[in-house]
């Protein structure tokens, strides 16, 4: 048996795709402008957000960070090689059990992730300041 939708659910769902458009518009905007930030800082958005998360946790697991950052496995091993090589990252066995590797930020990794930060904060604040030309 079909179902038939009323007017109100077809508004209902209208709204609903209109708000999940703009709301991916609005992602794909702040992840162009982030990225084009952190361009000029030679680093990307991956990167960051790698930084980021072990910055707010240290010591996560791959798996963790991948849970964290929606990545797949290939992607974040990649990344997390590269921070690696520009030792803004280390990796460590866990102390408990062997198998497991955790991913820590070094000191540079620290510094690197406060300069990238308020750098995007700048930018942030930037694109809300009202036009002058309105």
């Amino acid at each position: 048996m079909a179902t038939r939708s009323t007017p109100a659910h077809d508004v209902s769902g209208a709204v609903a795709v209109a708000m999940l458009r703009e709301t991916v518009l609005a992602a794909r905007r702040a992840s162009r402008d982030a990225s084009a930030v952190l361009a000029r800082e030679g680093a990307s958005l991956d990167e960051w957000m790698i930084l980021d998360v072990l910055g707010d946790e240290d010591g996560l697991t791959m798996s963790q960070l991948r849970e964290s950052l929606l990545v797949d496995k290939a992607t974040l091993g990649r990344r997390v090689d590269a921070l690696v090589t520009r030792a803004l990252v280390y990796r460590e066995v866990d102390g408990v059990d062997r198998r497991v590797i955790r991913v820590y930020l070094s000191s540079r990794g620290r510094d690197v992730l406060a300069r990238l930060t308020t750098r995007l904060a700048a930018q942030h604040e930037h694109a809300d300041a009202p036009d002058d030309d309105q």
